[in-house]
């Protein structure tokens, strides 16, 4: 018997941002096992004195994948297993569309990722997708739905979609869309959204995302209008009149060192301006209409917004750590779970690891890092189709191409590259402690760092794993023990259990069943397999909402 090679063990910290006296947080990224154990036993555990720890606690940490039997090849086996099924069952279930309609923008922001484009000249810039090719897009669509593929939206992105000479082509992509029934949403840069208002409420576009990087002087050296103008208050003031319109707008920060010690000067704008006490009003209107009316929704649209760092990988020293964008908030006064809410990655995990604790669902075990390696399709003027936001607009990256006619989707080599960058098939990966976790990271950063896509990208991940899963698990410890001394609840010995974990549903496979899905090509055969070890609830439909 052994310590789990996917194993991580952190301090738990309490709402005071003190560690918790006498306990410790075990995390599983295999099986998704989150327990709390006194930090005695953490240490044993830690040191591989399994011996030491008590019987009870090590007869559990055994069931729930903290504590192995197997050893690291055998917990690979459980990687390969978890991966496969994801892959094969849930990616394959879905297909987000992104509609690039034109490349043209009319900023120049000197960290975009698309530069690149400026290269082939107006003529190109200027191109927007022609009807026959929106026929062709949404009737490839239509064949994918009719084989039982789940269709995920539409995003409109570009470029800038909301250019006002395109509306004519937004609007045409926009009907298209209603006919599937596709909801809608956009990354816009939101200048000449004015322009767009009427088309947000008639389509029921269902939300934005609009980018400040700070207050006026600061923003407009980096938010750049390609004629030099001023950006930042027309932003603002179109951002106030679709949220007037009932359309939801999620305000992005992207940050640099240029405008990290701004996030303060911009909170507090948008405070002036009234965006966080209308939005606090709103959101009390609303929960009051829900009382009575669960389907209730205030006529204004929800508001809200948020950090991350820009990226740039072109001038690596311009970059921050997310970290440094959290402790920056803190230390002008937002609390830790405050700053982790306005933090688009951190966020992201603390919710995750935060619904794990309702225990009604098993942990996720996706191998890909993100859309990219499972069913988002980039679709631009040019009959070319990606995979990637960061690579849009690069001939030699496109998966495949879209020809007039044939209404369907026409894949490269490139595809298979995308679709097989997961977790369990790269090899540095493979035995890292935080697999299902990272998942390898960003494909595009990696290619940027190493020039291979199939390269790990670590990234800050386990900083912000320390950081998030700690202040989490330690808060609902402490919900936990509360309710334990009001009488409320009991803190019996599986108390510690923060999460269920998927150690217990694995061992449920015979080996053959476990060769049987390794070799399959076929989905149904699969779902057959899941069905009869009862691993998912109802396998068929797992891959709806996931």
């Amino acid at each position: 018997m052994r310590c789990s090679t996917y194993e991580i063990i952190l301090p738990l910290v309490g709402t005071d941002e003190k560690p918790i006296e006498g306990y410790a947080l075990l995390v599983n990224s295999l099986y998704g096992a989150l327990d709390v154990v006194p930090k005695e036993d953490a240490d044993k555990l830690r040191a591989g004195d399994l011996a030491g720890l008590p019987v009870a606690l090590r007869e559990r940490l055994l069931l729930r994948g903290h504590v192995t039997r197997k050893d690291e090849a055998g917990e690979v086996a459980d990687l390969k297993l978890l991966s496969h099924l994801h892959r094969n069952i849930l990616d394959r279930s879905r297909v987000g569309l992104i509609i690039v309609s034109t490349y043209d923008c009319n900023f120049r922001c000197p960290y975009c990722f698309e530069q690149h484009r400026l290269k082939h000249g107006q003529d190109w810039l200027n191109t927007a997708m022609s009807d026959e090719m929106m026929e062709t897009v949404f009737n490839a669509l239509k064949d994918y739905r009719a084989r039982g593929v789940k269709l995920g939206g539409c995003m409109f992105y570009g470029g800038e979609p909301f250019l006002a000479k395109n509306d004519g082509v937004v609007k045409k992509i926009a009907d298209k869309c209603r006919e599937l029934g596709l909801s809608m949403r956009a990354i816009t840069n939101g200048y000449e959204l004015e322009a767009y208002l009427d088309f947000l409420e008639e389509y029921g576009v269902k939300s934005l995302q609009v980018t400040v990087d700070g207050t006026a002087a600061l923003n407009d050296r980096r938010r750049l209008h390609k004629d030099g103008l001023p950006t930042y208050d027309r932003i603002l003031r179109n951002v106030e009149l679709a949220l007037q319109r009932g359309v939801t707008v999620s305000l992005r920060g992207n940050v640099g060192k240029e405008n990290l010690h701004g996030i303060g000067a911009l909170v507090d704008d948008l405070k002036a301006r009234g965006f966080i006490a209308k939005e606090e009003e709103r959101a009390g209107e609303e929960a009051a209409r829900r009382k009575t009316d669960p389907g209730a929704k205030s006529k204004r649209g929800a508001f809200s917004y948020y950090f991350q760092a820009a990226n740039d990988d072109a001038y690596p020293d311009n970059n921050v750590r997310e970290q440094d964008i959290i402790d920056e908030m803190m230390k002008i006064g937002f609390t830790a779970e405050e700053a982790v809410a306005h933090h688009r990655q951190y966020i992201v995990v603390w919710n995750r690891i935060q619904n794990l604790f309702k225990m009604e669902d098993y942990p996720d075990f996706s191998p890909s890092y993100c859309g990219a390696e499972q069913g988002m399709l980039v679709v631009d003027p040019f009959r070319c189709v990606y995979t990637c936001f960061d690579v849009v607009g690069k001939d030699d990256e496109k998966v495949g191409s879209i020809q007039p006619g044939r209404n369907r989707f026409l894949w490269n080599f490139n595809k298979a590259k995308w679709r097989t960058r997961t977790v369990d098939l790269m090899k540095a990966c493979q035995t890292c402690s935080y697999a299902l976790i990272c998942r390898g990271g960003c494909a595009s950063r990696a290619n940027n760092a190493h020039g291979d896509y199939f390269r790990e990208f670590c990234g800050a991940i386990q900083e912000t794993i320390a950081f998030i899963a700690s202040r989490v698990a330690g808060k609902e410890w402490e919900k936990r023990r509360a309710a334990a001394a009001a009488g409320e609840a009991s803190m019996d010995t599986g108390a510690g259990e923060m999460t269920l974990s998927l150690a217990g549903p694995v061992s449920r496979f015979t080996e053959a069943e476990r060769k049987a899905i390794m070799k399959t090509t076929s989905q149904k055969e699969m779902i057959e397999i899941v069905q009869e070890a009862a691993f998912f609830p109802e396998p068929e439909e797992a891959g709806k909402d996931n």
